[in-house]
């Protein structure tokens, strides 16, 4: 292999494409290629080596104190601790011919020394390490998209006046800065005068010009930091439903940023689908807008948009969709005599792509629940045309089981609790990950409550409740070696729902109200109940496989096919394939420590 060849294969090897030109050269002048036959024990805790090891072809086994632990193919390196510390407790033993490369251990420790992140990456821990992979695996495509701050973009200058100024001054000093938007500051509070109050507050009232601005001032007015991310103001944007924000420097307000500077900038159109939904007249102009979310994902998942934040979005933009069916369906008198919920992974704001329908709704006691019958059956309907394909097990609104009254739930309640028939554990996980996005918003709140209640003392149900994210076995093999069919996984029985379901049951029985997966684990974390080094790499673990999970998906989308949860690994890059045994080792631990925690060993 020549010189070039040796150097490019380095740069393909995380973390060496972090080395200088100089430092490569440098590598390159100092390896050499060994070869060892099968069964050579290369290092063990009376060998240390004198080489940092890179294999090119062939196989070997790490084993501790006799146990496996893990297996090294091509392209896989070993053993930088063992050189750092100068002791290992494993041994390395040849299982197939190994040809590799043998890096001097002088000019590793070198390298060390000389490029702070080179030696971040072998002194970092296990979701350090997952974080420092992901990092490399998007860097090709991140093109600025989501490391963008506000500070980068051109703030329009603040027309800031007294709210005891006159609104003629007001007018006066906002038209010589050049601008529309006046911002009135109250004390500690700022608010914001536009050109619609001024002609619908001013012109139109003929309102006295000598009054206070403060007199059609609209409090608050929204700002955010010059080192927010642009992508959490074009959520706020959206969520908030509002057309421009304050930018504020160490809280003294420096600017203001319209939408449409922040839509120029990601030109994905998020804002403009959420004006589209909430200016729908029809269910037919909203089905045409919904339509558009998929597109949206599209973009957003092409320029590498972490997938949480996809997610949110999306979250965003289907709860105004069925906010607005809601309203289309149900009579106004009847809006706030009910709650619309969206559950499972829709409630969590983890589900991207349309896969199925989990929802409900719940009606005041005392109202007629037969009326609500026919507008359920259209609203239930409707969404199928939208695109969002109904729930094999009929988790939907036109199924009477998911549609009746507040007391009925409680009863439900009881009945799930009683845990007499599997599906009783699984229907009151689907019930906890519920949200509200349409009508009554308190009864949802009010039945989580009494969940809280009764589910005190109930360590036998809560046992069984959590065993269910034991149902299925993590795809990796006890030789860390990726257990696939036709060379797919399916990343939703494999690891996605342990970690969702056992989060879920450690949720329950500390009775949090949050609802999504990494919000529970942060809130776990905090009270102590996982380490924050384990919630670490859970939240690390759980985004990865969310996004492998989108990237299965879209695939298929893009090819036609049926969207299901299954990863084709011959898809997948090597950096990809090592993230996601970490994040299946992970898996499994989370796995033990639910067992442990819920002694499920002491089930029948």
């Amino acid at each position: 292999m020549s010189i070039q060849s040796q150097k490019e294969f380095l740069q393909s090897h995380h973390p060496f494409d972090k080395l200088t030109n100089y430092e490569l050269d440098l590598c390159v002048k100092n390896i050499n290629i060994g070869y060892y036959p099968k069964e050579t024990t290369i290092i063990s805790p009376t060998e240390i080596p004198e080489y940092f090891f890179i294999i090119i072809k062939g196989e070997l086994n790490e084993y501790k104190e006799e146990e496996l632990v893990a297996v090294y193919h091509e392209y896989d390196s070993f053993d930088a601790d063992s050189l750092m510390y100068g002791k290992t407790q494993s041994s390395f033993k040849v299982v197939e011919d190994i040809i590799c490369y043998e890096l001097n251990k002088k000019i590793f420790l070198q390298l060390l020394e000389q490029n702070e992140k080179f030696k971040n990456f072998y002194l970092s821990n296990m979701s350090e390490r997952l974080q420092k992979l992901k990092t490399k695996e998007y860097a090709n495509d991140m093109s600025g998209f989501m490391v963008a701050r506000v500070s980068e973009l051109y703030l329009h200058k603040p027309c800031v006046v007294d709210a005891n100024e006159t609104i003629a001054n007001a007018i006066a000093d906002s038209i010589e800065l050049k601008t529309s938007t006046i911002i009135v500051q109250k004390q500690d509070q700022l608010g914001i005068v536009t050109d619609s109050v001024l002609k619908k507050d001013v012109l139109l009232k003929s309102r006295d010009l000598e009054q206070p601005i403060d007199s059609i001032a609209i409090y608050p007015f929204l700002c955010v930091d010059h080192e927010d991310f642009l992508f959490q103001v074009l959520l706020t944007l959206t969520e908030k439903n509002i057309k421009r924000v304050g930018v504020t420097k160490e809280g003294k307000i420096i600017g203001t940023l319209n939408q449409v500077d922040v839509l120029s900038y990601f030109a994905n159109h998020v804002h403009l689908i959420a004006n589209q939904i909430e200016k729908a007249t029809t269910i037919e102009d909203l089905r045409r807008a919904s339509g558009d979310i998929v597109k949206t994902v599209k973009s957003l998942f092409v320029k590498s948009v972490k997938t949480t934040y996809i997610a949110k979005m999306v979250a965003q933009l289907n709860a105004k969709v069925y906010r607005k069916l809601f309203e289309f369906v149900v009579p106004p008198e009847l809006q706030e005599q009910c709650s619309l919920l969206v559950m499972g992974s829709e409630g969590r704001n983890e589900q991207i792509l349309k896969t199925d329908q989990d929802n409900a709704l719940i009606i005041k006691d005392g109202i007629d629940i037969e009326q609500f019958r026919p507008m359920m059956e259209k609203f239930t309907a409707s969404l199928i045309e939208f695109g969002f394909p109904p729930c094999d097990g009929k988790i939907m609104v036109n199924n009477p089981y998911w549609c009746k009254s507040f007391s009925d739930f409680d009863k439900q309640l009881d009945i799930w609790l009683a845990g007499s028939d599997k599906d009783d554990y699984m229907n009151l996980a689907i019930f906890f990950d519920a949200k509200t996005v349409a009508g009554e918003s308190t009864m949802l709140d009010q039945l989580k409550q009494k969940l809280f209640d009764k589910i005190d003392n109930k360590d036998v149900y809560m046992a069984y409740f959590a065993k269910n994210s034991l149902l299925f076995d993590t795809p990796i093999g006890m030789f860390s070696n990726l257990i696939a069919k036709n060379d797919e996984i399916d990343l939703k029985k494999g690891a996605i729902f342990a970690l969702v379901q056992g989060v879920r049951s450690l949720a329950l029985e500390h009775k949090l109200f949050e609802q999504s997966t990494t919000a529970r684990i942060k809130n776990l974390s905090n009270q102590g109940v996982i380490e924050k080094e384990k919630a670490k790499e859970l939240i690390e673990a759980f985004s990865l496989l969310l996004r492998l999970k989108l990237q299965g998906q879209m695939a298929e989308l893009n090819s036609g096919k049926q969207i299901d949860n299954n990863i084709n690994l011959t898809t997948l890059s090597k950096i990809q394939r090592d993230m996601l045994k970490d994040s299946f080792q992970i898996v499994n631990e989370f796995k033990k420590f639910i067992t442990h925690h819920f002694k499920l060993n002491n089930l029948m």
